[in-house]
C-alpha cells in the first residue's frame, strides 16, 4: 500500500513523533510505501526526519499559523496528487498543519490518530492553570480560566471552528489510549466519538539480563510542570534518607530545568540527582535500561505514557501516577507499582518498595518485558493500522 503519514513535526523530540517515526520505517520494514508530510518547524536542533515538508514556525507567529496554514494545504494537495496514498494516516496537525489540510483530504481515504487532548482543548492538556483538570468545553470557558489570553482566543476559537466543520474527512478515528478515547467522546465534536483504541508500539528488544549496582531511578521527559517532576524531587528526598546510595537521573529539557536543579539544592539532594538534559531517543533508553526502575511522576492526565511502555520493553519496572494513560500501562504490583498523582509519600513509599529488594525489581522486569512484548510490540501497533488501513481504503 501507499501510505501517507501527516504529522506537524518531522524531528525526533518527544513521544508523538518518535511514534509516527517509528511507524513509517516499520510500514516499509513491511513492504508499504510510506512517508512522511510534517512542517519545517525545527525544535532543539534536531534534524527534520520528513520525506517532504511545508512552512512551519516555533516563532511569534506560529499562534495564528496553527489556526491557519495556507502552505500545509497547498503542499498537501501537490503531494496527493503527485504519490496518490491509498491512505493518509494523520496524527497531530493542530500546532502547526493547521485544519486547513483537512480540505485537501476530501475524497481521499484517511484516518485521525488522537495522540493527546488538542483536538478538545487548545493546550492540550485539559488542565487548568491551577494544577486541576478541566471539565468545559472548548470555548469562552479557555479564556475565563486563563489558559488562553485575549490575544490568542479568537485565533484558537476559529481553528476550533474549522476543526469541527471540517474534521468529518475522516473515515476512521484512532485514540492512543482509552483515556484520550473517552475524552474525545466526552468533550469532541461528533466525529471524533467511538475512536478505535490503539496502542502505539517501540521496537522489540531482548530484557536485559542485569543493572547497576546502586539502586537508581530514571525519569524523562519534558522538564514542565505537568511531568511532577518537582513531586518526584520530593519523594527522592525520603528515599535518599532511607537509602543513602539511591541515585536520581531526569533526562529531558525544558522551562523548569532551572527551577529543579534549585529545588534539589534546596532539599538537599542534589549531589544525588543528575540533570544530563536533552538525550537522543536512543540514549534515553540505554539510561532507563541500567536503573533499578523507571519513573512517571505526572499529574496531569498523559495520554498514553510512551516512556512506560519503552521502559517495560527494556525490562525495567515502573512507578507511575495512576492518570491518563498510565494506568493502561503499569500493572500495579506485577509489572510496576501506581500511585495516586502528586502523592509525595505514595510515590516515596513505592520508589522505597523497589530499591529495597534487587529481586523484586528483576521479577517485575521479566514481568515488565513480557507484558509489553504482548501489547506494545512495534510490528504489532504497525499490523493493527494495516488493518484499519485497508478497510478505510476498501470503502
Amino acid at each position: 500500500m501507499k501510505i501517507l503519514l501527516v504529522n506537524d513535526y518531522g524531528v525526533p523530540v518527544g513521544g508523538a513523533e518518535n511514534i509516527v517515526l517509528s511507524l513509517r520505517d516499520e510500514l516499509r520494514r513491511r513492504g508499504h510505501e510510506a512517508r512522511l508530510f510534517a512542517s519545517t518547524a525545527a525544535i532543539a536542533g534536531l534534524p527534520n526526519l520528513a520525506d517532504t515538508t511545508c512552512h512551519g514556525t516555533t516563532g511569534p507567529l506560529r499562534t495564528p499559523l496553527q489556526s491557519a496554514n495556507p502552505w500545509a494545504e497547498r503542499a498537501l494537495e501537490r503531494i496527493l496528487a503527485d504519490f496518490r496514498p491509498d491512505v493518509v494516516h494523520v496524527n497531530l496537525y493542530l500546532t502547526q498543519l493547521s485544519p486547513l489540510i483537512l480540505r485537501a483530504l476530501h475524497g481521499t481515504p484517511s484516518v485521525y490518530y488522537a495522540q493527546w487532548y488538542r483536538a478538545v482543548c487548545p493546550l492540550g492538556t485539559r488542565r487548568r492553570p491551577d494544577g486541576k483538570s478541566c471539565e468545559a468545553n472548548v470555548g469562552a470557558a479557555c479564556l475565563r480560566s486563563g489558559c488562553l489570553s485575549a490575544q490568542a482566543w479568537p485565533f484558537f476559537m476559529f481553528q476550533a471552528h474549522c476543526d469541527r466543520a471540517w474534521g468529518g474527512v475522516f473515515h476512521r478515528v484512532t485514540a492512543i489510549s482509552q483515556a484520550v478515547a473517552e475524552s474525545l467522546d466526552t468533550y469532541g465534536a461528533p466525529h471524533l466519538h467511538g475512536a478505535t483504541v490503539v496502542p502505539p508500539g517501540t521496537a522489540v528488544v531482548e530484557p536485559r539480563q542485569d543493572f547497576a549496582a546502586l539502586p537508581g531511578i530514571v525519569a524523562a521527559g519534558r522538564l514542565v510542570p505537568e511531568k511532577g517532576f518537582d513531586v518526584l524531587l520530593r519523594a527522592f528526598r525520603i528515599v535518599a534518607a532511607r537509602i543513602p546510595q539511591a541515585r536520581l537521573e531526569i533526562v529531558g529539557d525544558g522551562p523548569e530545568a532551572a527551577p529543579l536543579g534549585r529545588l534539589a539544592a534546596t532539599l538537599g539532594v542534589a549531589d544525588k540527582v543528575s540533570f544530563p538534559g536533552h538525550l537522543s531517543h536512543a540514549d534515553t533508553l540505554i539510561r532507563m535500561r541500567g536503573a533499578w526502575v523507571t519513573c512517571v511522576p505526572s499529574v496531569w492526565a498523559e495520554p498514553f505514557g510512551m516512556t512506560a511502555a519503552e521502559a517495560q520493553m527494556q525490562g525495567v519496572p515502573v512507578v507511575a501516577s495512576r492518570t491518563g494513560g498510565l494506568g493502561e500501562i503499569v500493572r500495579d504490583g506485577i509489572t510496576g507499582r501506581v500511585v495516586e498523582p502528586g502523592d509525595i509519600d505514595g510515590l516515596a513509599a513505592a520508589l522505597l518498595g523497589m530499591l529495597a529488594d534487587r529481586e523484586t525489581v528483576a521479577s517485575m522486569g521479566r514481568a515488565a518485558h513480557a507484558d509489553a512484548r504482548e501489547r506494545f510490540d512495534l510490528p504489532g501497533f504497525a499490523a493493527r493500522f494495516e488493518a484499519i488501513y485497508r478497510e478505510v481504503a476498501a470503502k
